[in-house]
């Protein structure tokens, strides 16, 4: 009885072998492509895109000493940090209220941006580049500035 039951897996086994590899699979058409999105570029994604560069004291005091000058100097600090000293020309506009606040028609008017650190100032122009502005410089903190300050 034990012999029937080994003769019946060793016939399997055998069949099994000896049937050869699978027929491959037919192959199957391509799958479709779909249209890649339309994006159109405006001037709107185009400023988003674009990053605010920093500037130094030897650019900046050049550009505010030129005849007819158009930048915008704008302090982002606190009131009571402004009124301790700032650089002549600027506007008080702390770095927190832009987005809500600052009114200014010309997107491509030049803007430089500043604070104590560099902290601050760096937020406000990330903020100013997101809102459209494409003129937008960094300088930092007002300790690189080399000049007297008003009070």
């Amino acid at each position: 009885m034990k012999t029937i039951p080994s003769l019946l897996l060793v016939s399997v086994l055998v069949f099994s072998c000896t049937a050869g590899p699978p027929e491959p699979a037919a192959p199957s058409a391509p799958a479709p492509v779909a249209a890649a999105p339309v994006v159109t570029v405006t001037a709107g994604l185009v400023a988003a895109i674009k990053s605010p560069r920093p500037i130094g004291y030897d650019d900046l005091s050049a550009f505010l000493a030129a005849p007819g000058s158009s930048i915008l100097l704008l302090d982002v600090r606190a009131k009571e940090e402004y009124d301790s000293g700032h650089i002549s020309g600027s506007v008080l506009m702390p770095y927190d209220a832009i987005q809500a606040q600052f009114v200014e028609p010309d997107k491509d008017r030049p803007i430089v941006v500043y604070c104590r650190s560099g902290r601050r100032s760096a937020i406000a122009a990330e903020t100013l580049t997101a809102m459209g502005f494409t003129d937008v410089s960094d300088f930092g903190g007002i300790d690189n500035w080399k000049g007297s300050l008003e009070r």
